[in-house]
């Protein structure tokens, strides 16, 4: 019964994407002047223009669509019991504090899940499946220059509409159905947070189909899978979201425009004595939380 109550959860999550990938490419059709092929080749998607707002347009709308009113119709016609991810856990008094450490945490986890990302992105596989490799860098080509269009921007309203499009919205929607539908549910399925948590962050790395990125990903998803967790509140991992993202997206704006001289994704300019700091200093944070919600958790079973 719980193999089909899990299998049932992860059908689910892969519905929501299908049907907002769908909705994006319906959109495009309509919003773009140019054919969905052009968003699919990567010297096309360099020199052509006018290619943003059509796809920032139509992404958030699918995501939209997909990642929000999809799982709160479902939430509203499934009519389950304990299944309403908005709702505060009663166990645990919602205050500012978790916020301002969920945000903190993610910062500091920040230079680490850099330097993971390079590793990642050096890892090759075997001999015998490098048409595998050959076609996951080639998908992850493409997923850089899409974002390079979110990126190669000047002017203020397109910043906003960049930071609309790539914090803003996936920060509320794939928060929703991964921490706050997929992972309440593993949890209320297997009883074991930990499992729970890392199944959800592996999946929410996995269904990105962005491999040279997936252990750093996952990684965050953990990150957000406990701070949901340890608070409560499904608003502390939408907040470190939007955080990462807003925070990455405007640093690579600063960079591409001249503005710094740091290169965001570049490992190699950050001290590794920083990165142990930093991890040491996020660690602290989470066991703080741990111990808080222990501390809730055994106030309540008095």
């Amino acid at each position: 019964m719980q193999a089909i109550q899990l299998l049932g959860s992860v059908l689910r999550l892969f519905a929501y994407f299908v049907l907002a990938q769908g909705v994006t490419l319906f959109f495009l059709q309509i919003f773009s002047n140019h054919p969905i092929e052009t968003y699919t080749n990567i010297e096309l998607l360099q020199r052509t223009p006018d290619l943003l707002q059509p796809f920032m347009l139509s992404d958030m709308i699918g995501k939209i669509v997909g990642f929000v009113i999809l799982p709160i119709l479902y939430l509203f016609f499934s009519k389950q019991t304990n299944a309403n991810p908005f709702k505060q856990d009663p166990r645990i008094p919602f205050t500012g504090i978790n916020v301002v450490l969920g945000i903190a945490s993610l910062i500091l986890m920040l230079p680490g899940i850099t330097v993971i990302a390079e590793i990642n992105k050096n890892i090759h596989l075997p001999q015998v499946l490098k048409h595998v490799e050959d076609s996951i860098r080639a998908t992850e080509a493409l997923a850089e220059a899409l974002t390079m269009l979110f990126v190669n921007i000047h002017t203020l309203p397109e910043i906003l509409l960049s930071l609309l499009a790539l914090a803003v919205v996936p920060a509320i929607g794939e928060e929703i159905i991964f921490r706050g539908f997929f992972q309440r549910e593993l949890i209320q399925q297997t009883r074991n947070i930990h499992l729970s948590v890392w199944i959800a962050a592996a999946v929410f790395s996995f269904i990105h189909f962005q491999f040279l990125g997936f252990f750093p990903r996952m990684l965050l998803g953990a990150l957000l899978g406990y701070m949901y967790v340890w608070s409560g509140s499904l608003l502390v991992p939408i907040l470190m979201h939007f955080t990462n993202n807003a925070l990455t997206l405007l640093l690579l704006i600063a960079y591409k425009n001249h503005v710094i001289s740091f290169n965001p994704e570049a490992s190699d300019q950050i001290p590794y004595i920083l990165v142990m700091i930093s991890f040491l200093a996020a660690a602290s944070i989470a066991y703080n939380r741990k111990k808080t919600f222990d501390s809730y958790l055994s106030l309540d079973r008095k």
